[in-house]
């Protein structure tokens, strides 16, 4: 094994994104989420139907809003999720890394953690949602604000944290009512192995739900992610790695959000 386990409408897809007969077809459009005083757009897919469905909220990694995140969102909402990804640099997006650290650093924590409560907000208040059965998933800087929302939004009962900043101390957990799930690389030189180990200690002594802490041998910081945008191959891109971070993702949304 590779892991140790410690609105307006712009297009309409119809999309069988998931595999075997359970793939719903999915539609997307462009919309817009009320933060503060301000509108946010954002990238929404859904499963084709009435509902209620459970609902996820998608957080870009440090890159922006762009496809791979938009695609992330269709393949859960090809599972039966209503997904919702918002654009937290708000019309900004790059595959230059020197550009994305910029654009990280300058993302006020404030405003970010706004624009993802309203995110739950619009979810929350979707007539094919159903609004007790809301998660988040969140990759490299989005795998640390999928942590902060579940810390800062009880609404929220499940949240997938890839590679993201981790919380260590017990005492700042406290306030967690989500189930989590953490996927991790073992040669991450930004979230390392044993603050990860930290962090799964501290969930336990804070009481919560942990559905598994997953740290996967020989794959680094972005290892789920093929590329790194047009025509761009990521290195770190480990095909086995997040074959089977893609199952466990799929399997703890079925059970924390649908029961099953």
């Amino acid at each position: 094994m590779m892991r140790t386990a410690l609105g307006c409408w712009t297009a309409v897809l119809f999309l069988p994104l998931a595999a075997g007969p359970a793939a719903a077809k999915v539609k997307t459009m462009e919309t817009t989420i009320k933060s503060g005083g301000e509108e946010v757009k954002a990238f929404l897919a859904e499963p084709e139907g009435k509902g209620p469905f459970p609902a996820i909220v998608v957080i870009q990694e440090w890159w922006g809003l762009n496809d791979w995140i938009k695609k992330n969102a269709e393949r859960l909402a090809a599972k039966s999720y209503v997904c919702l990804a918002p654009d937290l640099y708000h019309g900004k997006v790059t595959d230059d890394p020197a550009v994305a650290g910029q654009l990280a650093k300058g993302l006020p924590h404030d405003r970010a953690l706004g624009d993802l409560k309203a995110a739950v907000n619009k979810l929350a208040h979707m007539e094919n949602v159903s609004k007790d059965e809301i998660g988040v998933i969140g990759w490299c800087m989005g795998g640390g604000y999928a942590l902060q929302l579940a810390l800062n939004d009880k609404r929220v009962k499940a949240c997938a944290m890839c590679y993201g900043r981790v919380v260590t101390a017990a005492d700042d957990l406290k306030p967690l009512n989500a189930t989590v799930l953490g996927i991790f690389g073992e040669e991450d030189r930004g979230i390392k192995p044993e603050d990860v180990r930290k962090f799964e200690a501290a969930l336990k002594e804070a009481g919560k739900e942990v559905a598994g802490i997953h740290i996967y041998k020989n794959a680094g910081h972005g290892f789920m992610r093929p590329s790194n945008g047009p025509d761009k191959e990521n290195p770190a891109y480990n095909e086995e790695g997040a074959k089977d971070a893609w199952k466990q993702i799929d399997t703890f949304f079925a059970k924390t959000l649908k029961g099953k």
